[in-house]
């Protein structure tokens, strides 16, 4: 089942990811049309274009071989052969020219063009007009009719597409004509489509790259909102933590006090009568066995009290301060243990509130107890010492430490994670370390408020 952050993070960046892909597609459908639109309006002018180029190639030839044409001081033979002359002679580019050939395809029968100046030119171009003039007949006869076919090329030796023209001389049903190869316009059409094509791949990376960014700014600022209410849910967790150690410090305090000045009192209390029965019956032995004993359960009792009240809350801490707290607890550990104990301490005065105390004893009280049931330890030494920016606590012991049972400093129980956190939610540093023959060194400093630093009670 998906979490709430990734539908988040789902809907979020989904849009996004459909309107680019709709925006690419729409792109390019709309290139496509565009290039294939341009394309047919570029091939249309440039067509248009050759076609005037054509007709006035045409017109050129023709006004070239009026002259020869109208002229009725020769021979028609010799007119003839002087238009062939200059038709042949006549070229554009480089594969333009013109051909002659009779209307219906056949052969001039003018005898003095066998004497023509670039014979074989001209009979490689009878042999178009010879082909047009048997394809296109009635086509040939109306001047300026514009036709196309295919024909070899001669820069390239290859077939192209050619648009032709001819004009007809009636008076010698000749047929003149000439043509513009169209291969260079498919090659300008597909440059213009390379273009558009290119613009278009262009655009595509500029909207896939905004896509992309779009998607990554929004996984930052998804990431940032997070990392914020994951800072905030921290600090609401630390806070709501602290809470509870106080509600909880506080209801042990409660629980100590009505035990040590209610439940305790009364037990005293009780042992008093029976101290006052037990004098009364000093001549009665069968009523004074059971009241003695009455009044060793009682003893028994009070001290279990007294410890119980003790271990929920150490009235020494409030009464007396932290450092005689300190070391009533290693007195205690090593009266109850036999592990010799050392505790070196320092008067803190008031450097550390009562919260912060609270935290340094609860831990050194957790440490003691770890060191009891897992580190097989002979000796642990305690110090509490103060300097110029907060107090240290320090507690070391010679046990078999962390490595010595295959395990791994990280891998923190719910003991050490308990005392980090006290310390963590006063913004102190918690820091355990193992020697590398045996015992461990468990670190605790918090930041001294030193503008109230003063005199504890009695350390």
């Amino acid at each position: 089942m998906m979490t709430f952050r990734t539908k988040l993070l789902a809907i979020t960046i989904l849009p996004i990811i459909l309107i680019s892909l709709a925006a690419l597609i729409l792109i390019d459908s709309q290139s496509k049309s565009l290039a294939e639109a341009q394309g047919k309006a570029v091939e249309k002018m440039i067509i248009q274009s050759k076609q005037i180029e054509l007709q006035n190639y045409i017109k050129l030839a023709r006004a070239a071989v009026d002259p020869f044409y109208q002229w009725d001081n020769v021979s028609r033979l010799q007119a003839q052969k002087q238009v062939a002359d200059v038709i042949t002679r006549m070229t554009f580019g480089r594969d333009g020219y013109f051909f002659i050939s009779k209307s219906n395809g056949g052969t001039l029968d003018n005898p003095l063009l066998q004497e023509l100046e670039g014979r074989e030119k001209f009979i490689a171009y009878g042999k178009e007009a010879q082909l047009l003039s048997n394809d296109m007949l009635e086509t040939n006869r109306k001047a300026g009719e514009l036709y196309q076919y295919n024909w070899n090329k001669p820069s390239t030796d290859e077939i192209a597409e050619k648009l032709g023209q001819s004009v007809y001389l009636e008076n010698w049903d000749w047929v003149i004509g000439s043509g513009l190869y169209l291969d260079d316009v498919n090659a300008q059409i597909g440059q213009i489509q390379s273009e558009l094509d290119s613009n278009a791949r262009q655009t595509r990376w500029v909207l896939i790259s905004l896509a992309v960014g779009a998607i990554a700014l929004t996984s930052i600022l998804l990431a940032f909102v997070r990392f914020s209410e994951q800072r905030f849910a921290d600090a609401r967790l630390k806070e709501l933590a602290s809470e509870i150690v106080d509600a909880q410090e506080n209801e042990r305090k409660r629980v100590s006090t009505d035990l040590h000045d209610g439940i305790s009192q009364l037990l005293v209390s009780a042992r008093y009568s029976l101290d006052v029965a037990s004098a009364k019956a000093s001549k009665a032995p069968a009523i004074r066995a059971p009241i003695e004993k009455s009044m060793e359960t009682i003893l028994t009792a009070i001290s279990e009290i007294r410890r119980i009240s003790i271990a929920l809350r150490p009235s020494i801490l409030d009464d007396v301060g932290l450092a005689a707290a300190i070391k009533s607890l290693g007195t205690d550990f090593q009266t109850q243990t036999g592990i010799k104990t050392s505790v070196t301490t320092q008067n803190v005065g008031n450097m550390l509130d009562d919260r912060e105390k609270t935290s340094l004893y609860r831990v050194a009280q957790e440490a003691l107890a770890n060191i009891a049931k897992h580190s097989q330890a002979k000796s642990v030494n305690i110090l509490l010492n103060k300097n110029t920016r907060g107090v240290k606590m320090k507690i070391s012991d010679d046990g078999v430490g962390f490595l010595n049972k295959e395990k791994n400093i990280s891998n923190k129980g719910m003991g050490l994670r308990n005392m980090e956190e006290r310390i963590a939610s006063h913004n102190g540093t918690f820091k355990l370390t193992e020697d590398r023959t045996k015992g461990l060194t468990l670190e605790v400093f918090l930041n001294g408020n030193l503008a109230n630093e003063g005199t504890e009670k009695i350390d």
